[in-house]
């Protein structure tokens, strides 16, 4: 899943192989104070190691530092940090919120015509993309879908937010010949999702830091329940984060 390769400047990297990633789920936010996030979102420390079997819980989460700021990432198939309420309250007062998800169904985003209308082109209900500053969401966008071209397929206040960020970043499907071993072996193919990496690199890139360095900490401190998640927002709260209607 990981490779280390040495640049010519003499600096170690270590690149993830996100293809075999199935489920992820991780936010990034500008706070720098760990109790403070996990305050916000309702957190509280687990009282087990958190890679224990006791906390094989959709509500399980690291909060780290990270970057320039703290990281909140959900190992055991959770979606919490990925809510509207969340990114809401961790993006209040001057500061940023920046979610990536994909492989769980997103009840929080899903393609519900009722509530998303008028921006259900811009929902999605396996992968998401959404950068919030100051309580409300600047953009979001299904990465399957992208298209850097098309803005109509974005929501948000500002659904231009992120694009100095998206340079040489590719969210195409990419098609690996393959050849199966054994007897009457033959050519097959692999697709590798590539919105994944686009994806993790873009929070890279806003976060200043490089997974995956801090998702998987070492200290069982790192653990937390997510004991109290937030009220879901009124549907005129949730027009107000997501942004005027896209024409």
């Amino acid at each position: 899943m990981m490779k280390r390769d040495d640049t010519a400047q003499g600096v170690e990297h270590v690149a993830v192989d996100l293809s075999v990633v199935e489920d992820f789920c991780t936010t990034f936010t500008t706070h720098n104070d760990v109790e403070i996030v996990a305050s916000l979102i309702g957190a509280v420390p687990l009282a087990v190691d958190y890679r224990s079997p006791e906390a094989l819980t959709s509500s399980t989460a690291t909060i780290v530092r990270w970057g320039d700021g703290i990281l909140i990432a959900q190992p055991y198939y959770g979606d919490e940090c990925a809510r509207q309420e969340v990114m809401s309250a961790l993006s209040r007062h001057g500061h940023l919120a920046v979610c990536v998800v994909w492989g769980i169904s997103l009840s929080p985003w899903g393609k519900n015509y009722s509530r998303m209308d008028p921006w259900h082109t811009a929902g999605a209900s396996m992968a998401y993309f959404a950068y919030a500053a100051s309580g409300r969401l600047e953009v979001g966008f299904d990465p399957y879908d992208f298209d850097r071209a098309d803005p109509s397929l974005r929501c948000g206040w500002n659904t231009g937010a992120v694009d100095a960020y998206l340079h040489d970043l590719d969210f195409s499907l990419l098609t690996v010949a393959t050849q199966r071993s054994g007897r009457g072996s033959r050519p097959g193919r692999r697709i590798i999702p590539r919105h994944k990496y686009a994806c993790v690199t873009l929070m890279e890139r806003i976060a200043g830091a490089t997974f995956p360095a801090g998702v998987e900490p070492d200290s069982p401190g790192a653990g937390f329940t997510i004991a109290s998640p937030l009220p879901a927002m009124s549907d005129a709260e949730f027009a107000h984060f997501m942004g005027p209607p896209q024409s």
